[in-house]
């Protein structure tokens, strides 16, 4: 049986409506997996059975994570944010972690992930981060932006065998303070952490670049989901 992956939706604020890139969803079902839109909501009763349900978790991309979450002060050039994502996902994800089951966190997932385990987010890397990369590239996002170095014996160096790893980057965040219980697995050029992985878990990994806007069969793709749906069964 395919394993069934709970996907965390996007939301717009403005027409107060849920919606999803497709992309994220080809991800799992061209590996093999079920994808399964999760529903927008804090409320615990009806998020438990997901839990049981769903055999792994993906985090999506979207809104900035609220500062005061990780007891900073919040800057002009610090995006919109979501209560209720940050409600859903800091929930799920404690619970998901707690439970042990296989989670693939990408873009504002990986800085979920950090903060969760008490790191911090810089949260306007323009004004905050000296770098010659832009990390907030230009349509179409299906093409690599830099380089990123794959850390020797971490997951992700483990998953696609080799040390580097060309990727698109559309973020304005990042990850600045590591949390504790997680490790890097990918850095840019630049020396900015772009993977994180918990070494103490079954398959708890986060990645700040976008595989979603990649093809789903593009071989670094293909290792990526078979690592992590294979986790799921």
């Amino acid at each position: 049986m395919k394993p069934l992956i709970g996907v965390m939706p996007l939301y717009d604020e403005e027409r107060e409506s849920i919606w999803m890139l497709p992309g994220y969803l080809k991800l799992i079902e061209e590996n093999g997996g079920v994808p399964l839109i999760l529903p927008l909501t804090n409320n615990k009763s009806t998020l438990f059975p997901f839990l049981s349900i769903c055999d792994g978790f993906l985090f999506t991309g979207g809104q900035d994570i609220a500062p005061s979450i990780y007891n900073e002060e919040k800057l002009g050039a610090c995006g919109p944010q979501s209560q209720i994502r940050d409600e859903l996902e800091f929930f799920f994800m404690k619970e998901v972690i707690a439970r042990d089951k296989p989670l693939l966190a990408i873009c504002r997932g990986v800085q979920l992930l950090n903060v969760l385990y008490g790191g911090t987010l810089y949260q306007d890397l323009p004004s905050e981060f000296e770098t010659s990369i832009n990390h907030q590239m230009k349509r179409p996002y299906d093409h690599v932006q830099h380089e990123v170095e794959l850390i020797d014996n971490t997951l992700l160096q483990q998953i696609l065998k080799r040390d580097k790893l060309g990727v698109n980057s559309y973020h304005h965040q990042a990850i600045k303070d590591l949390g504790t219980g997680v490790e890097a697995t990918a850095v840019s050029t630049d020396g900015l952490v772009e993977g994180i992985f918990e070494p103490k878990k079954k398959f708890v990994l986060g990645v700040q670049w976008h595989p979603e806007f990649f093809s789903a069969s593009t071989i670094e793709n293909r290792a990526l989901m078979d690592a992590f749906l294979g986790a799921c069964e």
